[in-house]
This record gives structure tokens, C-alpha cells and sequence, in this order.
């Protein structure tokens, strides 16, 4: 098929610009499905070494032309030759000594990794010894159709790194690393529940960018695999240090009782170089020292051999994360992930030994209903030794005890951790002590003047290692009696019989949201469980004498 217009316009601005590679990008992106085709027969000799991102993009929308005209030359086999060159490791290599995973993160792939044909023989001519390793796809008719895997093989081969600054090193550590996992994920779908992010600095202060690594990659909710990365290649040693100090386990302590985490994998990158590392896991939770066990040796990204090493060790976690993922238990928190409200305001991440909490915008958003300092002194309060037990608290955290508010961000660090509940338990055992667990934090607000006021499921933790729970989210509190008429009220989970005459929130409006938030809408109660629902529904307890209710004192027994 003779080129198009279109396509004779594209190569004309790719030979002369020097500035061609958005506009390439946005022409491939808009080309018709058909016009590809005359573009393909011409594109690879005039592909250059210093823009392997153009055909990687020219790849990805060969194959989705692919799926809408069903062109034969656009059957791309990326996947296929994923599955034979990468079968998965044994499960329980993550257990294993940090000499069994330095020589499977060495293994060579076979079949070789594949290039294109025109890429492979000039690469070959200047290192035999790639060979191999690398497959030409002038020389192998599986690897000439996994186009995919191919162009992304190439970008990472005529990779030329910059160096000066961690922005650079991330990108370098970005294109062989996250990008050939990330490769995997999209043509092996389904193996595992991974997923990936990046350290970033926010308007809430440093506290995230300092105890969380640069890259995180989750897989079944455990963080196996982290990322370091300098500037120079002088600060390695600095990089490989930060390992064994930012999140140094796959999951916090406390969440899976009884179950011992695999070692971490991970990697410290610094100007050019690259050296992977496993991290053991401490003898005991208490304990805090680890150690990084190098698992390869360093790395330059600057050279060929380097770089073939680097990309040889990034597929081969690939098959060690599926061969944990097949036995793995499910983590019901990962440790940090940053997850946000719906409205974006809102931050949540799990850190070593706390949650850090985020509200931005407080001072227009949040403080009409509770305001900052109303919430020190709830805090401070709460502190106090006869109500730590019974409701989350504020963790010193590097000296800094107490709530903060920077840029008018609203930042407090809370513990204990525990997994957030997403619901009612399934049987009414565990109701009545879940229940009991929300009544003993609302008695300790109750004592010192204060109201919740947002007591649902999701602002209740459930502490595995305990086996109890927990009231959250001290945000929303407010003194009792407060007048709760105005025009920002009512709060979106009150329900009409929340409030007291008068638009007052009282003590009996925290125990009717226990009734309606709690008790309803999950498992059917028995006589007693409706007996103490009517109770508080109608204002007769409070929430100290609701613990004596022979419902939840019977189940706590059972437990006993």
C-alpha cells in the first residue's frame, strides 16, 4: 500500500526538526487505521537511536489499529513470548537466603529478549557477547513479531542516560525498571494484583517525601518491591542506606498475626549506577534493625552490558513477585499507599508505626465544623493514660507530638494501625464486640465534653493482633450540645432523628448514629441486640451504661 499524504507529511517533519517529538506522537495518534500501514513499511530505517520513545508509541497504536481493522501485520505476539521466557520462580524464594536470589536475578531469559533487526546487528557488531541474550528479530520469526516487547528492549538498549539530578536517575531507573514491569502487567493481566507508584513531594509538608521510598510496588496489598535514587553516582552508598530506613517490611506488624513477611526486594539508584538488594525482615515486630543484602552487582546504566543486566534483573522479579503472588496471603493495608478522599481533600498513608492523615484547605473546608485548635484540645485530651486504650491517638512522630497545620494543611500522625472496616462483621458475636469497641471510645469523648459526631464503619479500625476495635477520625468533633442549625450542617451520614430539639448534637445523638450506622442495615438481631438498639435509638443510655448491657457483656464473655 503507497503512503499517504499524511504519512509522507509525518516522515518530512521527522527528518526535519529537531523538535519533532510531540508532534510525531500527536500525528500517530491521529492517524487513520489504514495509513499505519504505508507508515510501517518506512518507519524503521528512519527511526533514530535517540528517539526509541517515538517507536514505542508508533508500536502501541499499531496494536490498538490491531483490534478495530484486524490487519495481520499487526499481530503483535509480545504476550506469548512473555510466557515462555518468563515462567515464575518458586514461591517461596522470598524466604529464602539473599545467594538463591542473586542467582535467579541473574538467570539469563530464554528465549533471548527481543530486538529489532537493523538495532541487534549494530548492537552485536559492538558487543558480541549480547548475543544471546538478545535475539534479533531478522533471525527469530517469534521474536520478529512480538513487537511491543521488542521496542521497549530497544529503548532501554540505546537508553543514554542524563545525570545531575534524582529527576534524571528516575528516569533512567523508570525505563528499565518500572517500564519492563509495567510492559509485563499490560500483556500478563490477571497473574497477580500489582501495582505501582512514585514518591512525590506535596503542599503538606516533607514528612511523606522523607519516610517514603522513591519508587513502591505493591503486589497481593504487601510492598515488595522499593527504589532509592540519587543524583551522583557518588551517593550510592547514601541510596542504599535510605533502604533499610524508609519501609523496610512488606507489611506494617500487627495486621496479619502469625504470618512472617518475605524479604523486600529492592534497588538503590545513583547517577548511573544500579545495584538490586533483598531486604530480610526483622526477627520479631519490636525489632528495628534490618539489613540490604546486595543481590546483584552495581550496575552502570551507561553501558550495554549494564543495561542488558539491569533489564535481565527487572524480568527476572517479575517472575519472583508471580511466584510469591500464587502463594501469597492478601495484605489488608499496604503500607504507603497514599489514598485520597473523594473530594481530593483528604490524604491517608500508612508509614512505620502510624497513619499520617492529611485535610487541605482546612480553614475554608474543614474548620466551619471543627476548628484547629477545638481538635488539639479533643486530642490532648484523649491522651490522657485512663483513655489511650480505648480510642487512636496522636503519634510522636521524630520528636513532633501533636497536630499541625502548614500552608493551611491540617496534618496529625495517628496510632495505633489498624485495618479500616468496610462494614458490619457477619455474625453478631463479633457485632456486639465491634459495637462495645465504638461505646468505649464515644465514653472517653463523653467524659471530657465532647461528641464525635461522624460514627460510622469507616471511621473504625479493627486491630487484628488484638482482636478488637477501634474509633477513628476524631475530625468532625464537636462540644456537647453544640448547635449544629446552621447552613453547613446537617453532615452528610445524620439521618433525621440525629439531632437533638433545637439542632443540638448531644451525647444521645452519637449513640443514635450507633444504632442507625452500626447495628442496622447488616446481620438480624437477636432479641437482646434489638433490646439495646430501641435503648439508644430513644436517648435512655448513655454510653457508659450501654457497656453494661447484658447484650455486649454476654459476647465479650463468650470471647473470653
Amino acid at each position: 500500500m503507497a503512503r499517504s499524504e499524511a504519512s509522507a507529511r509525518l516522515v518530512t517533519l521527522y527528518i526535519g526538526s529537531d523538535a519533532a517529538c510531540v508532534d510525531l506522537l500527536e500525528a500517530l495518534a491521529r492517524m487513520p487505521d489504514l495509513e499505519l500501514q504505508g507508515f510501517w513499511a518506512v518507519w524503521e530505517p528512519l527511526a533514530a537511536r535517540n528517539a526509541p520513545e517515538i517507536e514505542k508509541a508508533f508500536v502501541e497504536r499499531m496494536l490498538q489499529s490491531a483490534t478495530s481493522t484486524g490487519i495481520d501485520i499487526f499481530n503483535d505476539t509480545t504476550a506469548t513470548y512473555l510466557k515462555d521466557c518468563l515462567p515464575a520462580f518458586d514461591a517461596q524464594l522470598l524466604w529464602g537466603p539473599p545467594s538463591d536470589l542473586r542467582q535467579v536475578l541473574a538467570e539469563p531469559l530464554r528465549p533471548g529478549l527481543p530486538l529489532p533487526g537493523t538495532v541487534a546487528t549494530r548492537l552485536f557488531l559492538q558487543h558480541a557477547e549480547l548475543e544471546g541474550p538478545l535475539v534479533s528479530a531478522a533471525a527469530s520469526k517469534a521474536a520478529a513479531s512480538a513487537d511491543a516487547l521488542s521496542a521497549h528492549v530497544r529503548h532501554v538498549m540505546d537508553l543514554e542516560p542524563f545525570v545531575g539530578s534524582e529527576a534524571y536517575t528516575a528516569r533512567s531507573t523508570c525505563i528499565v525498571v518500572e517500564d519492563t514491569l509495567r510492559l509485563i502487567v499490560k500483556h500478563l493481566p490477571g497473574q497477580m494484583r500489582i501495582h505501582m507508584d512514585r514518591n512525590t513531594a506535596d503542599a503538606s509538608g516533607a514528612t511523606i517525601k522523607s519516610l517514603r521510598p522513591d519508587y513502591l510496588c505493591w503486589v497481593n496489598g504487601a510492598l515488595v518491591l522499593k527504589g532509592e535514587e540519587k543524583a551522583r553516582s557518588a551517593q550510592l552508598n547514601a541510596a542504599i542506606q535510605e533502604l533499610t530506613t524508609k519501609m523496610s517490611t512488606a507489611w506494617a506488624a500487627g495486621l496479619l498475626p502469625g504470618k512472617r513477611p518475605p524479604c523486600m526486594l529492592a534497588y538503590a539508584a545513583a547517577g548511573t549506577m544500579l545495584q538490586f538488594f533483598c531486604i530480610q525482615p526483622p526477627e520479631s515486630d519490636g525489632a528495628t534493625h534490618v539489613q540490604a543484602t546486595p543481590i546483584s552487582d552495581a550496575l552502570d546504566l551507561n553501558t550495554a552490558l549494564g543495561r542488558l543486566g539491569a533489564l535481565t534483573a527487572s524480568c527476572n522479579i517479575w517472575r519472583l513477585l508471580a511466584g510469591y503472588a500464587s502463594q501469597a496471603p492478601t495484605v489488608p493495608l499496604e503500607f504507603g499507599h497514599i489514598s485520597r478522599s473523594q473530594d481530593g481533600l483528604c490524604t491517608y498513608c500508612l508509614l512505620r508505626g502510624f497513619v499520617r492523615k492529611s485535610i487541605a484547605n482546612f480553614t475554608t473546608k474543614h474548620a466551619p465544623f471543627t476548628s484547629f485548635e477545638l481538635l488539639q484540645e479533643v486530642y490532648r485530651k484523649m491522651s490522657k493514660e485512663e483513655h489511650r486504650r480505648h480510642i487512636i491517638q496522636v503519634y510522636d512522630v521524630e520528636g513532633h507530638a501533636g497536630l499541625q497545620l502548614c500552608d493551611d494543611v491540617y496534618i496529625v500522625h495517628l496510632a495505633p494501625v489498624g485495618v479500616p472496616c468496610e462494614g458490619p462483621p457477619a455474625d453478631l458475636r463479633t457485632l456486639a464486640r465491634a459495637v462495645s469497641g465504638v461505646l468505649r471510645g464515644l465514653a472517653a469523648l463523653h467524659s471530657e465534653g465532647f461528641v464525635h459526631r461522624d460514627v460510622r464503619w469507616p471511621n473504625v479500625i479493627f486491630l487484628p493482633a488484638e482482636r478488637r476495635w477501634l474509633l477513628i477520625d476524631l475530625e468532625h468533633a464537636g462540644r456537647e450540645d453544640c448547635d449544629c442549625s446552621g447552613a453547613q450542617y446537617p453532615l452528610q451520614f445524620w439521618s433525621t432523628h440525629t439531632l437533638d430539639a433545637g439542632g443540638k448534637y448531644t451525647f444521645r445523638s452519637d449513640l443514635r448514629m450507633v444504632a442507625e450506622q452500626l447495628m442496622c442495615g447488616g446481620v438480624e438481631l437477636d432479641a437482646g441486640g434489638k433490646d439495646l438498639l430501641q435503648q439508644l435509638l430513644s436517648g435512655q443510655l448513655t454510653a457508659a451504661a450501654a457497656l453494661e448491657h447484658k447484650w455486649l457483656v454476654g459476647s465479650a464473655r463468650a470471647a473470653e
